[in-house]
């Protein structure tokens, strides 16, 4: 049979083509796919600024829920102070020479466009810096500056803190130490260090009795001494020892890991969805465009079971012979999406890509599994046909589906719509949530059922067509309805393409829709202040509400925090967005439906509509939430809003942001009143937008964010593509002894063209209705949990240019071989 398979594969190439070209391609994302989680799990950061420390000490990175079936981690989004009294413990660890305390918190240093890190002199040993020029910083108001800042012994700067801009003069710089071998370059955190006096650090830092993280120095291998440490002090904080260090400078680091793991899985969930649908497809064309290979071997004499051994052991063929390009193809693309991510700041530099022999074994098994599947399913009912019917059976395709295939497709179609329909009377985002799986039931259910699809269309097209073109039309329209099966293989490649393109097009434009017009609508300040660096300091919204015309200044801090939760009767923990404001609100109206913001200070907080339906909370109720560097607080909800969407689900008492967030200051102030020359005075490098400017910056952070799911949404519409057209070209020159015989039996080239010309657009069209009826109750659902509606954002050229190039893609695709194999002799052809 492997002898026979491989004769069979040699033979039929051209056949096997789309299946060969999807599985490569399947083989390719899923390894990409597989490289973007492996490098979360593994990646590693060069260590910077704790470089010369063996051993590191922190906080706990992520929020931990057990539960009785399952054990929830989220990442905590600030840094976590621990307690400066275990330096006593670590200390007494056999083999523990010193700890080092590190503070560490970003300042802003006139002049500097980003902000940098501030720490304590004592932390300089970490890294190891040494000083170049001068002296230590000895009282609160000195200094001692990263030589790559460029300052001078003597100079006056000026530096924003938490408590305000203060100056400061310089008593020396000091220069970075080289990395131990094999760890030089920038690590997690690549900012320049501001050092103050340890008192002055402290003030800086606002978390009495806690300090960032220690740094241990001791004898023997870092790996065993951090063995040690971690016994001594168990679960509550995380230690890190060789090149796991450069994870503890910077939270973006741990995010980004968690980022590269999400993106990851659920992408590589969706290839494979996809993959299994578009392949399944290639291989059921391929198959039947042999039934008069399978009817005649039948015949003779081959049982089932050697049948599907011999088209399982092809398909096995292909598999191997697609795995071979797509793994080298896979490593290239993710290695190219990891630098992407890098370059536009989603993770942070001095992170790699780690490229290990389990995604590419994943993916090869992925890809073999596919096709081996793929192929017994499409021979399935060819091999159980009798000998003695295998050929009446080739000569014309069953019209009836099978009765399987048509009960399946019938459970997944009432799963889908039922699912739709329940998230129409779901609250907030558990409806939201329901998105994915309405589309992956709904498109399922139309590949099982597309012959039934493929014929309704041309019963319901069939007399406009036949009147617009009495031979071409009528070919078509006939020809659809007895080769139905042959030609939903064709369609479903497409119908795939389309709502797919379609629900995660219009979800982000629906979505993007939403939190911009919540932004814009909620915005009612004349004036919005915001400052290069960590922040605003206060002696800016003090300044500003002293101006002449000012009626009001609110100050706010953007920052996450983690909700205790319940969805679907299980207790979960959700990362929120969340802004800290301050009272009496003014210049932001983020659409209060119950209770008043007034109330929001000391334990207030204040929940969109959305957050609230996920805590089961109204107001006067208590909710449970972990502040962004992993606080639990129980807080009082003093007032319900719409604006979720454009503010953060979560409204917290400016204190209470600015306490538990890493810098302590204002990210923008809202200011009603005044005038934009006086308001851009009060402090050097301040930005002052008016409501034109903060829409244009709105834009752009949105386009921002849709950039990721563009990119990715990018990628499988273009394997989507290459397989539709693989398969339509497949399908159409596997028609020459079709063709041929129209043509001898007086048929004319121009006229078997317009057949196919009417068959395409008829495929192309019914693509396009397919794959709109299944976007709509997806959409309907995401956008009614979302915004209280069940209309979604459509942009029309948008939906007008997918569905043109759904309809020329189909036209291309199907009349280009067409025209190739017209110029052949009809007699020639007929043999074949």
């Amino acid at each position: 049979m492997l002898r026979l398979a491989f004769a069979a594969s040699r033979g039929r190439m051209a056949s096997l083509a789309g299946s060969f070209v999807a599985l490569m391609f399947a083989v390719a994302l899923v390894a990409a796919c597989g490289m973007l989680m492996e490098s979360g799990l593994r990646a590693r950061v060069p260590a910077e600024r704790y470089g010369a420390a063996p051993v590191v000490v922190a906080g706990l990175e992520q929020a931990v829920l057990a539960t009785e079936d399952d054990f929830l981690g989220v990442p905590l989004t600030e840094p976590v102070a621990i307690p400066a009294t275990l330096a006593g413990e670590i200390a007494k660890v056999p083999g523990v020479a010193k700890v080092v305390p590190e503070i560490g918190f970003p300042v802003g240093l006139t002049g500097a466009r980003e902000s940098v890190t501030g720490r304590s002199w004592e932390s300089a040993a970490l890294t190891p810096y040494t000083l170049k020029k001068g002296r230590a910083p000895a009282t609160p108001h000195e200094i001692v500056t990263d030589v790559t800042l460029g300052h001078e012994i003597g100079q006056k700067l000026h530096v924003t803190g938490r408590d305000g801009l203060r100056e400061y003069t310089v008593t020396g710089t000091a220069e970075p130490g080289t990395n131990r071998p094999g760890e030089d370059g920038p690590g997690a955190d690549g900012r320049a260090s501001v050092f103050f006096t340890p008192g002055r650090a402290a003030e800086l830092f606002a978390r009495p009795g806690k300090v960032l993280a220690f740094g241990v120095f001791g004898d023997g291998q870092s790996e065993e001494l951090a063995r040690r440490v971690e016994r001594a002090l168990g679960d509550t904080v995380t230690v890190y020892a060789g090149d796991r260090r450069g994870m503890a400078e910077d939270v973006t680091a741990r995010e980004g890991r968690e980022m590269l793991i999400a993106i990851g899985g659920s992408l590589g969930g969706v290839i494979l969805m996809v993959a299994v649908l578009v392949v399944a497809s290639a291989f059921g064309l391929a198959v039947r465009q042999r039934d008069r290979e399978i009817a005649l071997l039948r015949a003779i004499g081959a049982t089932p079971r050697q049948i599907r051994a011999m088209i399982g052991q092809e398909s096995l063929v292909i598999g191997v012979a697609a795995v071979v390009p797509g793994l080298p193809l896979g490593v290239a693309l993710g290695r190219w999406l990891f630098d992407q991510f890098v370059a536009r700041g989603m993770l942070p530099r001095g992170f790699t890509p780690v490229t290990g022999p389990l995604p590419l074994l994943v993916a090869a098994a992925v890809g073999l599994a596919t096709a081996w599947l793929a192929a017994r399913g499409a021979v399935r009912r060819a091999a159980r046909v009798k000998p003695t019917e295998a050929l009446g059976e080739a000569a014309a395709e069953r019209r009836e589906l099978g009765r399987g295939r048509m009960i399946a497709g019938l459970v997944f179609l009432a799963l889908g719509l039922s699912a739709s329909a329940m998230a129409m009377y779901m609250a907030g985002e558990t409806a939201a949530a329901t998105a994915g799986a309405i589309v992956l039931l709904l498109i399922t259910a139309a590949t099982l059922l597309g012959p039934w699809l493929v014929r309704l269309a041309a019963r319901l097209a069939g007399g406009v067509i036949g009147r617009t073109s009495p031979v071409g039309g009528y070919l078509a329209v006939a020809n659809t309805r007895t080769a139905a099966k042959r030609l939903a293989s064709v369609a479903g490649p497409l119908i795939l393409m389309f709502a797919f393109a379609a629900t995660t097009l219009f979800s982000q434009s629906t979505i993007a829709h939403a939190t911009t017009r919540q932004a814009l609508d909620g915005n009612r300040a004349d004036h919005i202040l915001q400052a290069a660096g960590p922040g605003l300091p206060p002696e800016v919204a003090r300044a500003a509400r002293e101006l002449p015309g000012v009626t009001g200044v609110t100050e706010t801090i953007r920052t996450k925090v983690i909700g205790d939760t319940t969805e679907l009767g299980s207790r979960t923990l959700k990362p929120m967005a969340a802004i800290g404001l301050t009272v009496p609100v003014r210049g932001i109206d983020l659409g209060v439906t119950s209770g008043s913001l007034d109330r929001l200070r000391g334990n207030g907080v204040a929940l969109s509509t959305l957050a609230a339906g996920g805590f089961g909370a109204s107001v006067g109720d208590k909710v449970r939430l972990l502040m962004g560097d992993g606080t639990p607080v129980r807080l009082t909800v003093v007032a319900l809003y719409e604006r979720g969407l454009g503010y953060g689900d979560v409204a917290l008492p400016y204190a209470l942001a600015r306490d538990h967030s890493a810098s302590g200051m204002s990210s923008q102030l809202y200011v009603t009143g005044g005038a934009k020359e006086g308001l851009a005075a009060l402090a050097p490098g301040l930005t002052v937008l008016d409501r034109a400017a903060a829409r244009a910056a709105i834009d752009t952070a949105q386009e921002f964010n849709d950039w990721v799911n563009r990119l990715l949404l990018g990628m499988i519409i273009v394997f989507i593509v290459i397989s539709v057209v693989n398969t339509l070209v497949t399908a159409t020159g596997a028609r020459v002894r079709e063709f041929a015989l129209l043509r001898l039996v007086g048929g004319t080239r121009r006229q078997v063209r317009a057949m196919v010309r009417w068959e395409a657009l008829l495929i192309g069209a019914l693509a396009v209705v397919t794959g709109t009826l299944i976007t709509a109750p997806t959409l309907m659902a995401l956008t009614y949990g979302l915004t209280g509606s069940p209309l979604p954002h459509i942009p029309s050229l948008t939906y007008a240019t997918m569905a043109l190039a759904t309809m020329a893609l189909a036209y291309t695709a199907t009349l280009t071989p067409t025209h190739k194999t017209l110029l052949g002799r009809p007699a020639d052809q007929i043999r074949r």
